[in-house]
């Protein structure tokens, strides 16, 4: 049908005309389409992608770390010696006419208990809040190498106990953990590198 006839009686209308002049009828003009603006993109230009918040963590190397293990060390010496006070004072070293020394029972159960406190303030400290007392001084904190976050006791767990092999030689303590440390880009010694754990500045 022409756009300029009447819709209900077919009457010729002319351009611009509201009503037909035959019927009066409302005469309807196709609806204009809005003209879509078209943008060109810049020279250059990369659609943004979704953003994901990354920032490198800046791993904590070996100065830092033995200024916390040696307040760590003096602490645990001191908890250590209070707690095995008690088997201590029953211990009896006898030195006999062979040059032989006994050790008792009691002495060897001191020994232990050092042991356990050793054990116990680095998985309890670290699982709980990632930090014993010497880091917690430097203001470092141990995470998860995957994604930063805190660690749990078991993981707290393996860290302490591998500290046993990091501690080699025993005569020159940490050395094997330092050289560890010093060849990981993560700054890991073994305990880290088993838990998958790194130290991060906290």
């Amino acid at each position: 049908m022409n756009e300029n006839q009447c819709a209900q009686c077919g009457t010729p209308a002319s351009p611009g005309t509201k009503y037909c002049e035959s019927c009066g009828a409302p005469l309807s003009a196709p609806a204009a389409q809005p003209a879509r603006a078209t943008f060109a993109p810049a020279p250059g230009y990369q659609a943004p992608r979704s953003y994901v918040p990354h920032i490198a963590p800046p791993y904590q190397g070996v100065a830092i770390r033995f200024v916390a293990i040696l307040i760590d060390t003096i602490i645990i010496a001191i908890i250590g010696g209070i707690s095995s006070i008690p088997f201590n004072a029953l211990a009896v070293i006898t030195n006999s006419a062979s040059g032989t020394v006994t050790v008792s029972l009691a002495s060897a159960v001191g020994g232990l208990v050092s042991l356990a406190v050793f054990v116990l303030y680095f998985t309890l400290l670290e699982g709980h809040y990632g930090q014993t007392v010497g880091k917690m001084a430097v203001r470092i904190k141990v995470v998860r190498e995957a994604d930063g976050a805190p660690i749990d006791y078991s993981e707290a767990a393996v860290r302490t106990i591998l500290r046993f092999l990091d501690l080699i030689p025993y005569i020159i303590p940490y050395l094997l953990g330092a050289i560890l440390i010093w060849s990981s880009e993560e700054k890991q010694r073994l305990g880290d590198r088993v838990a998958h754990t790194v130290v991060v500045k906290a």
